[in-house]
């Protein structure tokens, strides 16, 4: 429930007063579909996403959006045969919540207004204000800002003011409707400086907008026009008369977040109050006409007069849909447009089998309230009609034998001729000069969601300044155009604008101004290089061979850019300390003309790498396994180059990538071998090498492996020797020796740290650990010729911190691999091989795991409080009672 009331709360936050309008028209199709599916992207509102209206209706109107919001609206119809068909994409401003009033503060001439801007970006504010009850002497203002003073006001006078959020284009529904008095005394009465007028009803279809002093031409007509036969034409009589201009000064004070300072500008408005009396007359006989008056056009005579050649005759048949003249005609042939004169020139082309000796050519004005369709015959493959701007007719070209029409052939076209919407978001993406100094300039757009290139094409006109400029065609959708072999270092005017392939109609241009790229002839190259440290040259671009005002140098790294403007007469050195070791660097070099990049020179540079931290040998019969350990900061492509010499042998050379350790095999006895490790960091010419760690040790002669035997389920008694064949002290003196013990049958999981029993006990395969103190050495006397350790006598109840290896108790049944590794005060190690257990699992062993299976325990001995109850000491208890009683009985007598 709680999250059900949080999502209600959360809608009711987003989805307020707002709303959007989609309007379709353009987009409607014939013939009439069932139905109009509407799905709109956020699908946020009411009806709906996904909503359905009926096919005569072109638009709907959605509640409770989020305000200031792109729409993306998507219709489709559902035609009569009940198939859907995509018939376009639109992008709809969803209105924004209207702000909220902070504060008035007034003064005898000025005042300042708070208010609180809206959720949402990109929001613009529409201010009005007047004196109360005289709209007439309204200023707008459009601001960004949510703080204005308005200066010049008339004293103790009462104001109406309303702001509304704009966004896009589209206010808001709500918006702040206050007023505000000015402080001080009124000395003005606005309600003497107005005349009174009054308007009468004016008859239906009557336009003002359509008087004139002249005569209509037989060509006018009214793309919103309502024809109605019963309205006669009206007597019209205007007299107008204007009083002087009223002027206002406002002063508008704007503060914005960015900058302290205030602007003022001084905007002045006149407002001109005129008076207009209209009187209608309704005449029977001969009107009368003022000089001042003509008479409106009757309705009925829109579409009267020479439409065309031929004088084509109005037919008021209803026209057949398509699909039903396919079925009876066939697939029409196309027909081509073109001007001529003024007018609009049809031509097609009939087959020779057709055998026409005549045209009928007929078209219907569909954008017209009422559509009108209109005819003429001609013996030629081509006419002319009317143009008729912003209108979409529907052509029809029959064939006609012996005066009649004849199916053998006939043509269609819908012409549209509507000026083509213009190109939105016009851009420049990129700017650039090549190493061969020629320039060019990459174009981008948003494409209109349909755009047929077969009737428009893109058309973009470009020169240096006023001289002649190039025009060229885009004739198929890409992602951007080039415009290429340009000047370096000059200022073109581009412009762009959608023209049809056939007919005169363009729409509105689109004018850029860009700057083309400057040359670059200079290099980049290091100076000195350490660790941490970078010396950065780059040598001189001749400004003979093309002009720019200074250099610009750019450093990337450290996760920051840093950018430096170098004047042409400057020093061109420079040098970048506190850099991470092993870190590839980026600098490049650019010219700059008008705030305009040329192409980059760039260089790769790596600072020298730390060498390895520690380098360790561990020594075997004919092998050496080194382990070491590596500081990458930077987190960069790190690579190892490994490599040994001895004399009488050649080097042997290994590179490697990932990895901690390497196994040198198949190496000579009492053989001295040096190993080299060098760091490298960095890919192809930017490769930096660290400086080299080496180590040189000896190869003993040799071989031995130590004597595992059982001693119950879970120790194991442990013997070797003191073999200096294996422990040469070629390599250094003993430190101690550890028993490493493991259960991975791959035996290779070893490092020169051992893991201790703490860090193994909890794992499936324990793998390599050590078993022995850090600090036991059994040969610390030379008598001392054989050593025995036994692994798993200690409890390990918890950690030492003096001592991180512990003996812990192993697993019971599992079977045991052992070697002894000594180290030297010279942090080489030596090892022997890994032994096996002797002999198999003897009878006391299993009498031992049986008496813990009849005492019930299942876990390690330090578990218990008493610890573990051992066999072997129960068999001694008897013998010692009677070698005791024995004893006594020797003092007593």
């Amino acid at each position: 429930m709680f999250l059900l009331i949080f999502l209600l709360a959360s809608y009711n936050s987003i989805a307020s007063s707002s709303s959007i309008l989609v309007d379709f028209t353009s987009h409607a199709i014939q013939p009439t579909p069932q139905a109009y599916i509407i799905e709109y992207s956020p699908p946020v509102g009411y009806p709906p996403s996904g909503s359905a209206v009926e096919g005569t209706t072109f638009y709907s109107l959605i509640n409770g959006t989020i305000s200031a919001t792109d729409y993306t609206v998507s219709i489709s119809a559902i035609l009569m045969d009940g198939t859907r068909q995509n018939i376009g994409e639109l992008t709809v401003f969803s209105s924004p919540d209207a702000p909220t009033l902070d504060s008035i503060e007034t003064t005898e001439h000025e005042a300042t207004i708070s208010y609180f801007p809206p959720q949402g970006q990109n929001i613009t504010y529409h201010m009005e204000y007047y004196p109360e009850e005289h709209k007439e002497y309204t200023n707008p203002i459009d601001t960004k800002t949510a703080l204005v003073k308005l200066r010049g006001l008339d004293s103790g006078t009462t104001f109406r003011l309303r702001i509304r959020s704009v966004y896009q284009g589209v206010l808001s529904q709500e918006f702040i409707d206050t007023t505000f008095t000015t402080q001080g005394t009124a000395n003005y009465d606005y309600s003497s400086s107005a005349e009174q007028y009054s308007v009468k009803t004016l008859p239906p279809n009557f336009n003002i907008g359509l008087q004139t002093t002249t005569e209509m031409t037989s060509y006018e007509y009214s793309r919103e026009v309502e024809e109605d036969p019963t309205i006669t034409t009206p007597l019209v009589a205007v007299t107008t008369t204007f009083t002087p201009p009223v002027r206002e000064t406002v002063m508008v004070s704007t503060t914005t977040a960015e900058s302290s300072t205030t602007s003022t500008i001084p905007e002045v408005t006149e407002t001109e109050v005129s008076t207009t009396e209209v009187t209608l007359q309704k005449e029977t006989t001969t009107p009368r006409r003022p000089t001042t008056t003509k008479p409106k056009a009757s309705p009925m005579e829109v579409n009267s007069g020479d439409l065309g050649e031929d004088h084509p005759s109005e037919n008021t048949n209803v026209l057949v849909d398509l699909p039903e003249m396919i079925k009876e005609y066939g697939e029409p042939s196309e027909i081509w447009l073109s001007d001529e004169n003024e007018m609009l020139r049809l031509d097609w082309e009939a087959p020779e089998n057709a055998n026409c000796e005549a045209f009928f050519v007929n078209y219907t004005i569909l954008t017209l309230s009422r559509p009108r369709s209109f005819s003429l015959a001609t013996s030629d493959e081509n006419a002319n009609i009317k143009m008729f701007p912003e209108h979409t007719l529907d052509i029809r070209v029959f064939c006609m034998i012996a005066g009649a029409l004849s199916k053998t052939w006939w043509g269609h076209r819908i012409a549209h001729l509507s000026k083509p919407k213009q190109l939105e978001n016009v851009r420049v993406t990129e700017v650039n000069t090549d190493e061969f100094y020629v320039a060019s300039i990459k174009l981008a757009w948003d494409w209109p969601v349909y755009h047929d290139f077969k009737s428009y094409k893109i058309v973009i006109s470009f020169g240096i300044g006023r001289a002649e400029s190039k025009e060229m065609e885009v004739t198929n959708k890409e992602e951007f155009v080039l415009l290429d072999k340009l000047d370096p270092s000059n200022s073109y005017s581009i412009s762009i604008r959608n023209a049809s392939t056939e007919l005169s109609l363009t729409s509105k241009t689109t004018q850029l101004e860009q700057v083309t790229a400057p040359i670059i002839s200079s290099t980049v190259y290091p100076g000195q290089i350490s660790s941490n440290s970078i010396n950065i040259n780059f040598g001189d671009s001749d400004p003979e061979q093309g002009r720019f005002d200074y250099y610009l140098l750019t450093f990337s790294g450290n996760n920051k850019n840093i950018s430096k403007k170098v004047e042409m007469e400057h020093e061109k050195s420079f040098t970048f300390t506190k850099l991470i070791p092993g870190k590839t660097y980026q600098f490049s070099v650019y010219t700059v003309y008008k705030g305009v990049r040329s192409r980059p020179v760039t260089a790769d540079i790596t600072t020298y790498p730390l060498k390895v931290n520690q380098l360790f040998p561990v020594v075997g019969k004919d092998y050496v396994v080194l382990y070491w350990d590596i500081e990458n900061f930077a987190d960069s492509d790190c690579r190892f180059r490994l490599s040994y010499n001895a004399d009488n042998i050649p080097t042997v050379s290994v590179e490697l990538k990932g990895a901690s350790r390497h196994r040198f095999s198949a190496l000579k006895a009492e053989v001295y071998y040096t190993f080299t490790i060098t760091v490298i960091m960095g890919l192809g010419q930017a490769a930096a090498e660290s400086e080299s760690e080496m180590i040189t040790v000896a190869i003993p002669k040799g071989r031995l492996s130590p004597s595992i035997h059982r001693q119950g389920s879970r120790e194991l008694v442990v013997g070797f020797d003191n073999d200096l064949s294996v422990f040469s002290l070629l390599n250094g003196s003993p430190d101690n020796f550890a028993v490493i013990v493991s259960d991975d049958t791959d035996l290779n999981d070893d490092n020169y740290e051992l893991k201790s029993w703490f860090e193994v006990k909890d794992e499936e395969v324990w793998g390599s650990y050590r078993a022995s103190p850090s600090t036991w050495n059994p040969f610390d006397s030379e008598r001392v010729r054989r050593a025995a350790f036994t692994v798993g006598t200690d409890d390990c109840v918890k950690r030492n911190l003096d001592e991180p290896y512990c003996n812990g108790i192993l697993r019971a049944g599992t079977d045991y691999r052992v070697k002894i590794r000594m180290y030297t005060d010279t942090k080489v190690a030596m090892e022997t091989d890994w032994g096996r257990i002797e002999g198999e699992k003897d009878s006391e062993g299993d009498d031992d795991e049986e008496e813990e299976e009849d005492d019930g325990r299942r876990f390690p001995c330090h578990m218990y409080l008493n610890g573990c109850r051992r066999k072997s000491a129960d068999r001694q208890f008897p013998m010692i009672s009677f070698i005791l009683s024995i004893f006594i009985a020797l003092i007593l007598f």
